[in-house]
């Protein structure tokens, strides 16, 4: 089976090379297409999904991944099942959409512990605090948050997004990771390639 992925930046690319093998295996290909930007990937998708729709192969499934942002979720949801019906009505249920909640910062922050691989000095213990336990809940953008916590203890200014996806994302466990979005696209994932 062949999946294609449909993100919106470049972190979200980084991240998915080193954590979609882990949850795929090697049995499987996949191809990721980044768009840049959020807006040109639902700009771009009715095209995309049209001419997916002329040529799919049976074995190929679709997995679009956008962050939530301050987004509706629902409305989101919906626009990017509009944009995938084409493909839907043709082939049958072989798109996968997912929104990672609020952001997918909320992911790395679902596992402390392959944040601490790289980032020592930030302690085991902050996924048990309140705020932490629940990282699709946090407001106000989780990549802000995640830069407020490594200035916190004694890391760089200005979080760079494309670093830290390469730094943290090998270390990350696809099966105890605390964000539910993450959950709901594991187990996603793994269903549409069954």
């Amino acid at each position: 089976m062949h999946i294609e992925f449909l993100v919106e930046e470049y972190s979200t690319e980084v991240t998915l090379n080193f954590i979609v093998p882990k949850i795929i295996g090697n049995i499987h290909t996949f191809k990721i297409h980044n768009f840049q930007n959020k807006d040109r990937l639902l700009k771009k998708l009715p095209e995309r999904m049209q001419a997916y729709s002329k040529f799919i192969p049976d074995d190929w499934r679709i997995v679009i991944i956008v962050d939530q942002d301050r987004d509706n979720c629902q409305e989101l949801k919906n626009k990017l099942c509009n944009a995938s019906s084409i493909v839907t009505k043709q082939k049958g249920n072989i798109v996968l959409h997912r929104i990672a909640v609020e952001e997918l910062e909320s992911w790395f922050l679902g596992d402390v512990q392959a944040i601490r691989v790289e980032y020592e000095r930030i302690p085991a213990s902050l996924s048990q605090k309140t705020k932490f336990r629940n990282p699709d809940a946090i407001t106000g953008g989780t990549w802000e948050q995640l830069d407020r916590i490594l200035k916190q203890y004694g890391y760089q200014t200005g979080l760079q997004k494309i670093d830290f996806a390469h730094k943290v994302s090998p270390h990350m466990n696809i099966e105890n990771n605390l964000s539910k979005s993450f959950q709901v696209f594991r187990d996603g994932l793994k269903t549409i390639i069954s």
